[in-house]
């Protein structure tokens, strides 16, 4: 049931705030393509083929698929909050782990792992419908929808500029402090939403017509 309490900024025992969510959902949004620009140097940095490097996007848009499928039930088992605060974890790690990487084999398997930053944009959508009435949520999620629509198109030039200004590695630490900052305003601000956890996965399943 939506709660019609006001969000208290940086309450965790308060619902978050729409700047929260709308944070969220632009780091999940950048990650997809803030370094398409660097992937000229990146090819001639891992010594591989221009095609091998693009990968990267194609698998990191896999992952994000099939995770979009998982997160929910996740989600409904063990509350918003968790599961978006270890999938923001897990993607700074993985930033680093792909800033840090020296073989491209490395870098892909950082790269898959980074899609997991899809669970802030999935589980923002979620947070709201469990918070407000149907007319609110639509407004609320037309803000995050904006930051999903913005992002990407900003995403490369900032790549861009810190490709030229340092290297292609800046790109990815960049993405790691902005996880960071993300999640810890995530951990003081988001307030779990869900108020009807299910007791276990077989539950939800056989709730599927």
């Amino acid at each position: 049931m939506a709660s019609a309490s006001r969000p208290v900024y940086l309450n965790r025992h308060s619902h978050p705030h729409i700047s929260t969510l709308v944070a969220l959902a632009a780091v999940s949004s950048l990650a997809l393509n803030m370094f398409l620009p660097s992937l000229p140097n990146m090819t001639e940095f891992f010594q591989t083929e221009y095609g091998l490097v693009q990968l990267s996007v194609a698998l990191f848009l896999m992952i994000n698929g099939l995770l979009q499928i998982i997160v929910g039930p996740l989600s409904d088992r063990y509350g918003r909050r968790p599961v978006i605060l270890g999938g923001i974890g897990i993607f700074a790690l993985a930033s680093v782990g792909c800033a840090l990487a020296t073989t491209i084999e490395v870098f892909l398997a950082f790269r898959m792992l980074q899609a997991v930053v899809s669970v802030g944009l999935v589980l923002g959508r979620a947070a709201i419908r469990d918070m407000v009435g149907q007319e609110q949520a639509a407004s609320m999620i037309g803000y995050v929808t904006m930051a999903m629509s913005v992002m990407p198109m900003i995403a490369p030039a900032i790549g861009g500029e810190l490709d030229a200004a340092f290297n292609w590695q800046a790109t990815f630490w960049t993405m790691a402090v902005l996880a960071v900052v993300v999640g810890t305003i995530t951990w003081l601000d988001f307030g779990e939403t869900s108020t009807t956890q299910s007791a276990s996965f077989s539950a939800q399943f056989s709730a599927i017509p």
